[in-house]
Order: structure tokens, then sequence, then C-alpha cells
């Protein structure tokens, strides 16, 4: 006879084994496909995930610095990653995978494992809520392959990881559970909470609400629910760090899709046209955008659901799940109803979170239908276990359930695209270093330039992230040679000597100062006269050509040195005065910029014996300033600053030895005050700054 452990481990194994072989059904053929393609849509966000992975593993095991942060995009001046997508954990799981089977395999290994991971994770949630293996086995398969996951395949590597969200909730259910404060469990919730943060910070906000709906029902617990918030946010520092560092540098705008981005009423009951079997009788999309706005439960999961309404004094515990699929149904359908299409107009609690700090930052409320699943899922376990368990056949009907939700979820082919890039990048590689700018793509890269990247290993001079703040973005798109290749890709402005003439100077410092290096042009618009113009006022050759690309490679040892006097009015001020300034201005003989905002940039190379930096500045007529000064971060001291022009002198620290290798620098300036120009002049302004000299 099987002693009872080793029916439990072979009963573990079929579970296993059953949620990975759903895996392979639902993804299909990508099993068959590992190593030569990638999940997602070929025009889709996938090859920024993949760059995601790339910059983890290149952060963490060549660079030793943190991963929050990052300068191989928009090179020099780095740009931070807290509030990106950057799916962190799934990066981290990369790296070991990486090594053994490969990066291509590796990236699709990482997503492939939420599937049986989230179905697991849900099973074990069920059991704990009070169901039976056959329920709980049920509720895996519906969280796990909901069409809600399958949408992401397109190529949201990040939402697809999903598996902490259920582990999370089942450790806060043990905790509701004990009698006292189990020490374990706090840290156990704390852990899975963090994880769930380092993958998506959209669901650490999810959790956040279930916790608090988990505490109306049991309130005693808060102490308890306050322990795991400590633990959660200790292990969330360093990412949590580089977002106050973030939010309280830059501005950055409201994300456009939080009012698009919403659940149709109807969306909940009419399956997506992805779906193989019900999309072509009965699929309809309510938005162009099927990826965010699927969020079809399936009837089975539905009639469940119904059930356990009608069964709530029967099911113990129910209740809880009820509300909670309720209070995420509503969440995810936005700040107005819309129900078929239409706008209804009436409004719904989710316009609260756009009024309120970091919730009014949640990009699509459509995703709120995760935790609508999850609990769905749990009804239906709960369900199951009241209506069939004891039952002949138990298990005959449990499969049966489970081939009716495979037939209403199941949407196949997966999308997926071929892993590799031109042979180019590769041999772009080899060259020696210099920044990438590839055009299109000059304005914010898309993410093939990202992908790109990961091959040839050089920075780019652009990038995209999924939250830029505006003044980074203001600063390249204003920059000279940056603007005039926009516009001419564009077909803005035509090629003139003007132009050349205009950016001949301007242009070498510009190329100088982010270290442009080459420039890989999209055949296409080498007759608006990209190429021509660079060629014109560049020091550059071409260094590859076929019939799709031009590739010129900037011949840096001709290109001017950094300046040590870095003036307002000069062609190429632009680059220095990061953010702060406005346009340089003259009075008389004398140009500057007014300085206005309370925090305004100045970037530099420190040329070679540079001790001080002094500022050249006069302050508002009439107001009393004091500018404090710090570079990156350290403090250089304040000074009180007298009426009219005069000279504030900054010692700086040595340079570290990044420095020393020619690193951007950036001087941060603090005015005390700020003040309205004038009655005619209402422009809220503190000093105005003619140069900076470096000594």
């Amino acid at each position: 006879m099987t002693p009872p452990s080793g029916r439990r481990a072979s009963k573990a194994c079929l579970l296993v084994l059953g949620y990975v072989a759903l895996t392979c059904l639902f993804t299909y053929p990508l099993v068959l496909e590992l190593g030569t393609h990638h999940v997602g849509e070929a025009r889709g966000d996938a090859r920024g995930y993949l760059w995601n992975y790339w910059w983890t593993k290149t952060a963490l095991t060549e660079l030793s610095t943190s991963p929050f942060e990052t300068d191989a995009i928009f090179h020099p001046i780095g740009i931070g990653l807290a509030f990106h997508t950057l799916g962190f954990l799934q990066g981290v799981e990369f790296i070991p995978l990486s090594f053994v089977f490969g990066d291509v395999t590796a990236a699709n290994l990482v997503v492939l494992w939420t599937f049986p991971a989230s179905a697991l994770a849900t099973y074990a949630l069920a059991r704990a809520a009070g169901a039976g293996v056959a329920g709980s086995f049920l509720a895996g398969l519906a969280f796990a392959f909901c069409p809600y996951r399958l949408a992401r395949l397109a190529g949201h590597y990040d939402l697809l990881g999903t598996e902490w969200i259920p582990l999370y909730v089942l450790a806060l259910w043990k905790l509701g559970e004990k009698e006292r404060l189990s020490v374990p469990w706090v840290i156990a919730a704390g852990a899975l909470a963090a994880a769930s943060g380092y993958t998506a910070s959209t669901y650490l906000v999810f959790l956040a609400c279930f916790t608090l709906l988990f505490l109306a029902f049991r309130p005693r617990i808060v102490p308890r629910a306050i322990a795991v918030g400590v633990v959660t946010a200790t292990l969330l520092l360093p990412m949590l760090h580089q977002a106050y560092v973030d939010r309280t540098s830059w501005t950055y705008d409201p994300y456009p899709g939080a009012s698009r981005y919403v659940a149709d009423l109807g969306a909940y009951f009419t399956p997506s046209p992805r779906q193989s079997f019900l999309g072509p009788i009965a699929g309809h999309a309510f938005d162009p955008n099927l990826t965010e706005t699927t969020v079809f439960a399936g009837y089975l999961v539905l009639a469940s659901a119904l059930a356990g309404l009608a069964l709530r004094r029967r099911i113990p515990g129910i209740s809880f799940w009820l509300a909670s699929a309720a209070v995420f149904f509503v969440l995810s359908l936005g700040t107005t109803l819309r129900a078929g299409g239409m706008d209804t107009g009436v409004p719904l609690p989710f316009a609260l979170f756009t009024r309120t700090p970091v919730l009014d930052e949640l990009r699509a409320p459509s995703r709120f239908s995760v935790m609508t699943m999850l609990s769905l899922a749990v009804l239906l376990a709960l369900v199951w276990s009241c209506v069939a368990k004891g039952r002949s056949r138990e298990w005959l009907l449990t499969l049966s359930a489970g081939a009716v939700l495979v037939f209403e979820y199941v949407a196949l082919p997966t999308p997926r695209f071929p892993a590799g890039v031109s042979p180019l990048y590769r041999e772009l590689a080899k060259k020696e270093e210099g920044t990438v700018v590839e055009i299109p793509g000059i304005e914010q890269a898309p993410v093939e330039t990202m992908y790109h990247q990961t091959f040839h290993r050089k920075p780019i001079a652009i990038g995209t992230a999924a939250r830029i703040p505006r003044e980074k973005r203001d600063y390249y798109l204003g920059l000279p040679l940056v603007r005039p290749l926009i516009d001419l890709r564009k077909g803005k402005i035509d090629l003139g000597p003007e132009l050349i003439e205009r950016d001949r100077e301007a242009a070498p410092m510009v190329a100088r100062f982010l270290g442009l290096g080459y420039f890989v042009i999209d055949r296409g618009y080498e007759k608006r006269g990209v190429v021509s113009y660079l060629e014109q006022v560049l020091p550059v050759d071409r260094w590859y050509e076929d019939e799709s690309v031009v590739v010129l490679a900037t011949r840096q040892q001709e290109l001017p040195p950094d300046p040590r006097v870095l003036e307002a009015d000069a062609p190429f001020s632009r680059q220095h005065f990061e953010s702060g300034f406005l346009r340089a201005e003259n009075e008389g003989d004398v140009s500057f910029r007014w300085a206005n905002r309370e925090r305004s940039t100045i970037l530099f190379r420190r040329p070679s014996g540079v001790r001080r930096a002094i500022l050249e500045v006069a302050p508002l007529e009439g107001l009393a300033v004091e500018v404090e000064a710090r570079l990156d971060g350290r403090n250089l001291g304040a000074r009180e600053l007298a009426p009219g022009w005069q000279e504030a002198a900054f010692p700086l620290p040595a340079a570290s030895p990044e420095d020393e290798d020619g690193e951007v620098e950036r001087l941060s300036l603090q005015w005390s005050s700020l003040r309205e120009a004038s009655a005619h002049d209402p422009r809220r302004l503190a000093a105005r700054v003619r140069a900076l000299r470096l000594e």
C-alpha cells in the first residue's frame, strides 16, 4: 500500500503536470519554438520587455549598479526606471536561465512559468479558503488561463507575473486565521507583496486595495496588516528610493490611458474576437486595444458566481469573495460606466483614484479585472466543492468543466515573432564605443531600437520608458542637431544652406556632449535630406549601407572639446542648461537665461584640473534670493545673492573615477524664492544666469 505521503506527492505531481500541459496547450506553438521565437506581437511591446531583462542582467552581473536607473538610454544623462514597467523580478529570474539555456529560451521560460505558477498559487488559495481538490483545480485553471492573462501574451510580460497575487492573498488569509500574531506569515505576506511590486507595481496597488477590503471583514488583524506593510516597504526600499528621487526631481505628465483603457460592462459577458472557438461566434471588440480591454470571465465562471450568490448561506466564507469580485469589478469599469461601447456618463468610484496622489498614476482601470478573476476563481472552487463533491464520477464532471473552460478561453495561435536582428547590429558591437542614434526613433526610440541595443550593447541617445519626465523629453527634443533631424525626417523643413550654416558650430558640440558615434538611418529618409545634413554638419563616414539602411560613423577625434565656459546664449547652450531655465534673452549687451523654477539644473563634463564652478548670476530686481548648489546630490553650499550681477563660486569635490572618464555631472541650483517679474509680466522668476565657468 502506498503511504499517505506518497499519495500526496503523486497527486501534487499530477497537478503540476496538468497545469504544465495546459500551459503548452494555451501557448501553442511556442513550446516548439522556445529557442527561435519570442512571445508577443511583432509590433507590440515585447521587445521592450526583452530590453528590461537585458538591462537587469547587465546592471546586476556586469556593472554592479542599480537596475532602477540607467544611462544606457537617454545617454549620457540617463533616466530613472522606478516608474518604468521594468518587471525587475522577472529580470532576476532571467539571469540564471540565460546562462543555462541562452537568452531567447530563458525569456520564454520566464513568461511560460507564470502560467503553472499562477495556477498552483490559486489552487493553494482555494484550498485554504475551504474548497476541495477538484474545485481548487478548476480555480487554478480559470485564473491562470483567463482571457485577461492570455491577452497579455501580446507583449505585457510584467502583467503576466500574477503568481504573486494569490500567494499574497493566501498569506494574508492564513494571517487572519491565526489567533495571535504569526511572525512567519507576516514576513511571508510582506515578501510576497514586495515580489509582486518588483514584478508589476500596478499589482501592488491592487494588493493594497484587497488588504483594505479584507480588513473590513476582519478588523482585528489591522496591526498585523500594518506589520506586513512595514516588511513590504522595507523590501521595496531600493525601488521606493529611486521613485522618491524621480518624483521629487522631475515632472511627469498624467498617463493618457487611464480614461480610455477601461472594462466595458459588456466585455465581461462577451468573448474577445481572439478566442478561438467563441470569438468567431460571439466575439466583439469594445475597444481597438484588445490587450488592455479584454476581461471576459467565461460563462461557466459567471454561472458559478450566480450560484454562489444563491448558495451564500450554505457555503462558509463565500460572502467575502462575492464582495471582492463586486468591488474589483466596479473599479475595473473606470471613472464612468461604459456599456456596449457607449459612455453612459454614470460616475463610478474609480474617479476617486484619479484625484488621489500615487493612485492617480494607475495606467488602466481595466487591469483591476485580474482581481475580479481571482475572486471569481475562488468562488468557482467553493461552489463546485459544494455542488459536485461526493457525487459519483466527480472527477469526470471536473474534467468536463475544465474542458468547458478551455473551450471558452483558448486563443490560438499564441502571438510570437522571430528572435534576432540584422547582422549589422552584431557588427556594430565590435566597433569602438559611441552612442547610437536610429532614425526613425530619434524623437522617442521605438522598442525595436531598445531591442537592437541588447545586441550592439552601446548606449542610445534617446530611448523609451513607461514614464518619461517632461524635462528630459523637452531637453532632448530641443537640442540643436536633434531637432533638425526630427523636422527633416518628418518633412517639416527642407535641407538648405541656411540650416547647414546655422548648425555647423552647434552640431559638433552636441555630438561631442552626447557622445554620438553612429547614426543608423532608414533609406526612406535619405531623400528628405537626413543623411546629407549629417554629412555636412558632422565629421562622419559611411561605415555600412545596404538597400534598407545607411550607417554613418562619427570621427570623434575631430569633434571639438567640451567647453570650460557655458554661456547662456551659445548656439549649443541648450545641451548644458537642462531644466528650470527659459530661452536665452538679451538686455543691452548682456545675454542670459531666467531661472524660472525652484530647481534649475546645468550639465557639464569636467575638464581636467577643474576645482570650482563659478556662476555668473543676478537675482530678480527687488527679490532676496539664496541659491543652494548640489553636484549629483552632494551639497556644495549656499550663497545669498546681492542685487545686480555677481559671481557665486562653489568648490567642486574631487572627481570620481567615472567623472574622470568624461561622465556628465549635474549641478542642481535650488532657489529660495520666486516672484512674478512685474505687473505686466506674470512669469515667476528667481534670477538671471549669464554663464557657468569651470576653473
